[in-house]
């Protein structure tokens, strides 16, 4: 008479295996989540080079985005220095969404929790709309720019379907670094 117990370890180690391949797997699937494109549709827009700015500052915002099914609340937080310009977008409880960094004309994002409901490159494109770009500007068709008198400005993307609001909080303006700092 046979034993079943060889049998039985073979299938425990098969369910183990198919245990560890399923995490695996899991892992695998959490990858392809992160990498795939965020909502919404990439508008194009105006980014100024850093470098053309006069000043090195940081600037908290308040942004909220507007679309069908979405009401995204979010802050925003800008540094400038020098040639370089990093925006931060902040959860509402202050967890990092995303960074952008812009180097000249060079845009590179970080999503450290994964997909979002609109390309991170859009809000850098509406900061820069709303701060750096010249209010007498004309900006690319499907985009209208109003801003209040209380400071509060409000972006329609008639053409990608979301409106941005974005009220400033705070803004400092940053000392100059001198030839001998880091």
């Amino acid at each position: 008479m046979r034993s079943g117990r060889p049998r039985l370890l073979r299938l425990s180690a098969l369910l183990a295996a198919s245990a560890v391949a399923g995490m695996g797997c899991a892992s695998a699937g959490l990858a392809v989540a992160r990498a795939l494109p965020d909502g919404g549709s990439d508008c194009p827009g105006p980014l100024v080079p850093p470098g053309a700015l006069a000043d090195d500052f940081v600037l908290r915002q308040s942004a909220r985005v507007q679309a069908d099914q979405l009401d995204w609340h979010l802050t925003l937080v800008t540094q400038k220095r020098g040639d370089m310009l990093v925006l931060v977008g902040l959860e509402t409880l202050g967890g990092k969404l995303f960074v952008v960094t812009q180097h000249g004309g060079d845009v590179v994002v970080e999503r450290p929790r994964g997909r979002l409901p609109l390309p991170p490159e859009n809000l850098l494109r509406d900061v820069h709309r709303a701060r750096f770009v010249p209010h007498d500007a004309s900006f690319e068709a499907g985009v209208e720019v109003e801003r209040a008198s209380d400071g509060v400005v409000t972006i329609r993307h008639a053409n990608c379907g979301y409106t941005t609001t974005l009220v400033t909080l705070e803004e400092t303006t940053l000392p100059s670094r001198s030839a001998d700092s880091p």
